[in-house]
């Protein structure tokens, strides 16, 4: 199947959440924040798309405008007739789409022109990777020929290097070029640190103008982080004072972060690895340089012609669970045939290593369950591998 064959629909876009233009802010910010969203879709009195609305909407449009989200028409606040796609439309488009435009959200329609879904950049780099190390895992001619069929019949130095995971595979793309350090992308750009004591509002208003998610910082080293979905969720839902309420009341203590000495490629691998959208850039005494999320290292890592090689790629790899084996000629052309892709091996030889186990949080059993505690709520998770003694 050709690439641009593939449509939107194989993306597996969220399924919306729909509220109506005369909702209020604070309705819709409780309804996004019990379902652990990000973004709504907003429909008129016919119940046609009339808008949508994200966390970073939320701050920007109500908070730092000092507007009630209590009595504020999220009609009045909302991002009205935004672009959308057809989940018929070719998907690699639809994520360029996203690139060139900075757009974090698409939504999707069916054929009549109502919203089935919505597209989060973030989850589709997300998927790319993934498809591209299962790729790697799987290691097959059947994979590889699909990627050089995917890339024009570039031949096997891109291919080779498609298979090597995500940093060679972007560098591949994008003429080979070095990655940039974190460093490089982060100078120049507004700082949004604030002290534990700076109030909600005054965040938030460094956040809009920055449109960054806010540090916290504490005699100089880096003791929490406060984003957008953070001020919607446990802020401006819950009806905080925010004139009256210090950050560190809300802000999660103690994030990860990196060295600006870390490039953005493996800055993505980072954030892929364990579900970041943002990332704190630290020097090595603790010093905070700044930080960085999904879109940044996106657009510093190349234009969007690499990207699409990079989605279109992803696309094919994907697309060879519904397709039985692909052979490439000499001329570049591809001839399926209809076995299956099935592996013929046992279950009981399958490893568990095709589970994909996530990488261990681990702790020491000296460690208090407090220090513990706040370093799995960092990595936002929900075990700890303790260790004895000798290791």
């Amino acid at each position: 199947r050709k690439m641009s064959d593939i449509p939107v629909s194989k993306l597996r876009p969220k399924a919306p959440m729909v509220s109506s233009s005369n909702d209020t802010v604070l309705s819709v910010a409780q309804m996004l924040a019990s379902k652990r969203g990000d973004a709504a879709i907003i429909t008129d009195h016919r119940g046609g798309l009339a808008g949508i609305i994200t966390d970073t909407d939320v701050t920007r449009r109500v908070v730092a405008k000092h507007l009630p989200a209590s009595t504020t028409c999220v009609g009045d606040v909302m991002t009205a007739n935004p672009s959308c796609v057809s989940k018929t439309d070719p998907a690699t488009e639809a994520l360029i789409t996203m690139v060139e435009n900075r757009f974090r959200h698409l939504p999707v329609t069916d054929d009549n022109g109502a919203v089935v879904g919505v597209l989060d950049i973030a989850k589709c780099l997300n998927d790319a990777i993934t498809r591209l190390e299962r790729s790697k895992e799987k290691g097959n001619n059947a994979a590889e020929e699909a990627l050089k069929a995917s890339l024009g019949g570039a031949g096997g130095a891109q291919a080779a290097a498609l298979q090597q995971l995500l940093g060679p595979l972007l560098s591949q793309a994008f003429s080979g070029q070095s990655s940039p350090t974190l460093r490089t992308v982060l100078a120049g750009k507004p700082s949004t640190i604030v002290s534990p004591t700076t109030t909600i509002q005054e965040t938030g208003n460094k956040m809009a103008e920055a449109r960054k998610a806010a540090l916290v910082v504490d005699n100089g080293q880096l003791v929490g982080i406060f984003g957008f979905k953070d001020m919607m969720t446990r802020a401006v839902a819950k009806e905080l004072p925010l004139n009256l309420t210090a950050v560190s009341a809300v802000m999660t203590p103690n994030p990860e972060s990196v060295s600006p000495n870390t490039t953005v490629l493996e800055a993505l691998q980072i954030m892929h690895d364990n579900k970041f959208l943002t990332l704190p850039v630290c020097e090595g005494n603790g010093s905070v340089v700044g930080i960085v999320d999904v879109m940044d290292c996106v657009y510093a890592s190349g234009g969007a012609d690499g990207w699409r090689s990079i989605f279109a790629s992803a696309m094919e790899c994907d697309d060879l669970t519904d397709i039985a084996s692909i052979h490439s000629n000499r001329s570049g052309s591809v001839h399926h045939s209809v076995k299956s892709t099935r592996s013929s091996r046992k279950m009981s030889d399958i490893p568990v290593s095709k589970l994909r186990p996530k990488a261990p949080m681990v702790s020491s059993s000296n460690d208090t369950v407090l220090s513990v505690a706040q370093m799995l709520a960092s990595k936002r998770g929900d075990a700890a591998i303790i260790t004895d003694y000798s290791g």
